[in-house]
């Protein structure tokens, strides 16, 4: 996997366009990959997940194909640095901790309506984290909820607005499966992917 930390350039007017419509900020990162058209789920194959940092222009972004960020726009970016980081299973083996961050769409859907409904209240979004841990391979130690501004965009005229509920959550996991928990870890965490959600973030304790 390649992990890239963006700085954005916040005095350019395309980025504060860019980052005021959700859809056309994912479409920005992805210029930094082959050209998307030619496939049918570009994000979703290389597995790319981003997260803008909070009350920063730092962006981060995981990917399992190496970017080229000089495709953006001149002057989007103040710095670019790309990394190759490589987890396997025995380095995340049972019981080893870690401090985690993740933003995240925490959120069910309706059996009967089938639409997505966030949870906006801090005690159902801990709750949504525990059960994710119990299918992903982890459990919390600690966990807090740091207040996270919605996500807002516009695919095209006509089209329905997206609205996604987010949280901004930091604490420290355990380790309890680590074949699932390598796989969320790849791949991201709950809904909303394309739109700045699921990429779980690990440090180790010290």
């Amino acid at each position: 996997m390649y992990l890239s930390k963006l700085v954005l350039n916040a005095r350019e007017t395309l980025v504060l366009r860019d980052l005021s419509n959700a859809h056309k900020f994912h479409q920005r990162i992805m210029q930094a990959f082959p050209d998307e058209n030619s496939r049918e789920n570009p994000r979703q194959d290389w597995h790319v997940l981003f997260r803008h940092e909070p009350d920063s222009d730092v962006v981060l972004v995981q990917s399992a194909l190496e970017p080229d960020w000089s495709k953006l726009p001149d002057r989007y970016l103040c710095d670019s640095a790309t990394k190759q980081v490589n987890f396997t299973v025995d380095q995340l083996s049972a019981q080893h901790i870690f401090q985690f961050r993740l933003r995240a769409n925490p959120s069910k859907r309706d059996p009967k309506t089938k639409k997505t409904i966030g949870f906006y209240h801090r005690p159902d979004q801990l709750a949504w984290l525990e059960r994710q841990g119990d299918r992903c391979g982890f459990r919390l130690h600690s966990a807090d909820v740091i207040p996270s501004p919605n996500v807002f965009g516009q695919k095209g005229d006509g089209a329905a607005p997206i609205r996604i509920t987010t949280a901004l959550f930091q604490g420290v996991l355990e380790v309890t499966t680590p074949e699932p928990f390598l796989a969320v870890l790849q791949r991201g965490l709950g809904r909303g992917k394309s739109y700045g959600c699921g990429l779980l973030s690990l440090a180790r304790v010290s």
